[in-house]
């Protein structure tokens, strides 16, 4: 009778440590989380002087989209500056087109070379579907620069146009200032008064002498 309630608890005890010890055993190896998808941002250039629409991402042309963006995403909630320029001094047309993870979130006109400076028109239609008016800006000064980096080609901007530079001069070697001959035509000059007032001076003196021995 004891050997055999001896047995029934040591079989009890057995199944005991064996159901405590089966979860530790059965519990499946949790699955490590996935991490987050990265953020990347892109930006579409298209227009007639492109034979391909040419696009920068985030991760790939950080420098060149970096510039890019600059140029249009300042623009997405303001109201328009100016109104319409006549059409014949808008120049050549590119469009631009934002994304986020390949979702286009924003759209623009540029007219890098537009008399005057470079232009944006911003159009209401917007991807992203958010509401706003359509409206004209007055773009960046380094526009037309921000587009040959990301490798648009470009003409030299006409006399009166605006350009990467501003202030309508032509993109080229003979409109950048020539700082030594300024430099130098400024020692001439300020030679020259100097000579000037030398000999002002002696003829003042000169007189003043001359005028004492009268007297």
């Amino acid at each position: 009778m004891k050997r055999s309630t001896l047995k029934v608890a040591a079989g009890l005890f057995a199944a005991a440590l064996l159901l405590l010890g089966a979860p530790a055993y059965a519990a499946p190896t949790p699955s490590p989380k996935p991490s987050p998808s990265p953020v990347v941002r892109s930006i579409t250039i298209s227009g007639e002087s492109l034979s391909a629409p040419i696009t920068l991402r985030s991760d790939q042309h950080p420098k060149e989209f970096g510039a890019m963006i600059t140029e249009v995403d300042w623009l997405a909630s303001r109201p328009g500056v100016t109104k319409s320029p006549a059409a014949d001094k808008l120049g050549p047309k590119f469009t631009v087109v934002t994304a986020l993870n390949d979702v286009d979130k924003q759209t623009y006109d540029i007219y890098p070379q537009a008399v005057g400076g470079p232009r944006v028109f911003r159009p209401a239609a917007q991807p992203d579907k958010r509401k706003v008016a359509a409206g004209w800006f007055i773009g960046r000064l380094t526009m037309e620069t921000s587009l040959r980096q990301a490798g648009v080609p470009l003409g030299s901007a006409e006399l009166g146009q605006g350009g990467g530079k501003g202030g309508g001069l032509p993109e080229s070697g003979a409109a950048e200032p020539d700082i030594q001959a300024m430099v130098g035509d400024w020692q001439r000059f300020v030679g020259l008064n100097g000579a000037v007032v030398v000999v002002i001076a002696l003829g003042v003196f000169a007189i003043a002498y001359a005028f004492r021995r009268t007297v």
